[in-house]
């Protein structure tokens, strides 16, 4: 797959897709997957807001992230992609990233323990993450 035009990255021209196409447009997934090495916590959001096309495509740069070792206890990043998955499943285009959904969510279960989640904050991010699986079955 070719890299997400600026078209794919900001579909409505809104400020968060502008901020999201400043950090990712024209990088290729490794470099997305240094940005999030670097500060997962301030380029999640930007997953979020971007358009279908661009969303499939960086989530593999967030997983790939999630698989290495410098993501052990990255417990916030796993909260909030668990966040941006059930914020985008009844979206226009979320069809596009469902395998990358699956993918995340089925790593996430099986190395739950890696991230170290604080239940104190974030509740039981195991069960919300199964929860999702139950719900991304019937599709695709």
């Amino acid at each position: 797959m070719h890299l997400p035009t600026k078209a794919d990255i900001n579909v409505y021209d809104s400020p968060d897709e502008q901020s999201a196409s400043d950090h990712f447009f024209g990088k290729t997934l490794v470099q997305v997957e240094i940005l999030f090495r670097e500060s997962s916590e301030y380029y999640q959001e930007d997953l979020m807001w971007m358009g279908p096309v661009a969303f499939s495509f960086y989530l593999k740069a967030a997983i790939n992230y999630l698989r290495s070792h410098d993501s052990a206890g990255d417990y916030h990043l796993i909260d909030c992609l668990y966040e941006i998955a059930v914020f985008r499943f009844d979206q226009e285009g979320f069809a596009l990233a469902i395998n990358g959904v699956k993918e995340m969510v089925d790593y996430v279960i099986a190395d739950y323990q890696k991230f170290q989640v604080n239940t104190e904050i974030y509740g039981d991010l195991l069960k919300k993450y199964k929860s999702l699986k139950n719900r991304l079955t019937p599709i695709g």
